[in-house]
């Protein structure tokens, strides 16, 4: 019973000897195959009864094939620019066909030597179309309804096969526009609401309020800006100098006196020409003093719309060309004119002729009004939109505009723009600035100076090259400069990736021991990350194959020889009879 236990146990040797010389082999084979995953002969006892102190039964040994799919290959640059390598854990998903229905097989693979078929569909080598998302222009993922979706999920429905055709022609419309300037802080302001007195026998530095006019010591009016009221009170000693100090110190208002003589006047001023400034006058000093309109407000001079309309004159106008949706090109007029001190008013216009702004939507051409102050410093303290009112049309967005888009809808058929305007980081003289004039190298006065003027859209051009980036993306560049990323590599991960099943073309399975997918952007929750124009090489060191395929051809002559001396040894035992 030993004798033929020990035979078969030899065979088993023979037979997992060679079977260790086909992986060896086939490894040698793949050597420079890409992304392939080399497998190792693991072997393990064949017990058939348990030994005892006086019994021994041989059983042999079993063969075990061990796939090393998650050992990393080797990195190598390729002048293809739709390679791609992942750098770390993870698979390419791919399918066998370019229009995959719900029921097709799903296969990873780490081979990554993509190119457009004559569809302009991306496949491998084996033929093997890769899967992603398809994304929008700023890279936001989609699924296959065009919503945007997200990729830690197993969701392999949002994924499409990646088509390079899928834009041959593309335009950028304006999304953002980035202004540097400086305004001049020595720019005359608009003048705000006004009044005079018709105060008669007055001096303006000699004559007591007191008692003039009907005027007594502790008499009150009110001065109310921007929501904060002020009280003014007659002092025994006040004069109209006096008071007009007084006034003056007052955020939202100034005064004056005339110097006549006897005859002298009290004008107050709004400080600024966008805001009015309101008056009571319980003890009827105003009145007294013969003003025309106070106690009521000095109104506002300059209202959201005025510079579209032309009935305020700008300072200075930054003209840019933006585009829309379709590629069609727009000039629109960045106005501003100032308001008071570090207070400035701006319009965004445009024009309202065939094929540029809706009329309707944008009267007089007005896109977006707001005001723009600034610090002591001359760099940007506040950017706030005003909505206009123009007849019964409503037009701009109300609030603070460091992130918020404007609108602007046009009459040729494009997408209504929404737009970001950027002056600047406020409290930075990175954008819009405030200083004061300053000269040229011919020694000019400068009253204003354009630094730059940026948009970010492009008219319509054709597609001139794509590429895989570093993040994933499918590029595509046109002529007109824009580079979109079209769709994004998915990449799938496993929690043992080494328990996948091989199959055909370098691609493999997942099984139950492998456990489930899930899809993840490159980069991100545990996903390798994607190296473009790069592809991943055969992990199989060749120096390591030579080797075992010596001590596997050593094993299997032993095993041999186990075999011919059991041999022998039953020809002996058969010998006896004879």
């Amino acid at each position: 019973m030993s004798l033929f236990g020990a035979m078969i146990s030899g065979v088993s040797g023979l037979n997992a000897q060679s079977q260790n010389l086909g992986v060896i082999s086939d490894n040698i084979s793949n050597l420079n195959t890409i992304g392939y995953k080399g497998t190792i002969g693991r072997f393990s006892t064949l017990v058939t009864e348990a030994a005892s102190d006086t019994r021994y039964t041989p059983g042999g040994v079993r063969f075990h094939p061990t796939a090393l799919i998650s050992k990393q290959g080797l990195l190598q640059a390729t002048s293809s620019t739709t390679a791609a390598a992942i750098s770390g854990d993870g698979f390419f998903i791919v399918r066998n066909t370019a229009s995959p229905g719900s029921n097709d097989e799903l296969f990873f693979t780490r081979a990554g030597d993509f190119k457009p078929d004559n569809d302009g569909y991306l496949r491998n080598t084996a033929g093997y179309y890769v899967q992603g998302w398809a994304t929008d222009r700023d890279g936001q993922l989609l699924d296959t309804a065009g919503n945007v979706t997200t990729s830690n999920s197993s969701a392999v429905t949002d994924l499409q096969v990646l088509d390079i055709n899928s834009i041959l022609t593309a335009a950028a419309s304006t999304t953002s526009i980035e202004f540097g300037a400086n305004l001049n802080s020595d720019e005359t302001a608009v003048v705000g609401g006004t009044d005079t007195s018709t105060t008669v026998g007055a001096d303006y530095d000699t004559t007591l309020l007191n008692g003039f006019a009907g005027i007594a010591t502790g008499d009150t009016f009110d001065i109310t800006h921007n929501g904060t009221t002020t009280t003014i009170t007659i002092a025994a000693t006040d004069t109209l100098e006096s008071l007009a100090a007084k006034i003056s110190a007052v955020t939202g208002a100034t005064a004056t006196t005339t110097t006549t003589g006897t005859n002298d006047t009290l004008t107050v001023t709004g400080s600024f020409a966008d805001q009015d400034v309101t008056f009571a006058d319980p003890d009827g000093v105003l009145a007294a003093l013969g003003f025309a309109t106070l106690p009521a407000a000095l109104s506002a001079t300059y209202t959201a719309g005025d510079l579209a309309s032309g009935s305020v004159a700008e300072d200075n106008t930054m003209p840019v060309t933006i585009y829309d949706s379709l590629g069609s090109a727009h000039t629109v007029n960045l106005q501003v004119v100032k308001l008071g001190q570090n207070r400035w008013g701006f319009e965004l216009t445009g024009q309202t002729t065939a094929g540029q702004l809706d009329s309707t939507d944008h009267p007089n051409g007005l896109i977006q009004a707001g005001t723009v102050t600034f610090d002591g410093s001359g760099n940007l303290q506040t950017f706030t939109g005003v909505a206009a009112t123009i007849g019964a049309v409503t037009v701009g967005t109300a609030g603070d505009l460091t992130d918020a888009d404007i609108s602007a809808e046009w009459t040729n058929g494009s997408d209504d723009s929404a737009i970001n305007l950027d002056f600047g980081t406020i409290g930075l003289g990175n954008g819009i600035t405030q200083f004061a004039a300053g000269s040229d190298a011919n020694g000019n006065l400068v009253s204003y100076t354009t630094h730059f003027i940026n948009q970010d859209g492009a008219q319509a051009g054709t597609m001139v090259n794509y590429a895989l980036t570093e993040e994933g993306f499918l590029q595509v560049e046109f002529a007109n400069g824009v580079k979109r990323p079209v769709y994004k590599l998915a990449i799938a991960t496993f929690e043992a990736a080494d328990e996948m099943e091989n199959h055909t073309g370098n691609v493999f399975r997942q099984t139950r021991e492998s456990g489930d997918y899930l899809l993840r952007e490159p980069g991100l929750n545990g996903a390798g990350n994607v190296v473009a124009s790069a592809l991943e090489g055969s992990n199989v060191d060749l120096g390591e194959e030579f080797t075992n395929m010596i001590v596997t051809q050593r094993a299997y002559s032993a095993n041999t020889k186990t075999i011919t001396t059991t041999d022998e040894m039953l020809d002996e035992l058969i010998r006896i009879k004879r």
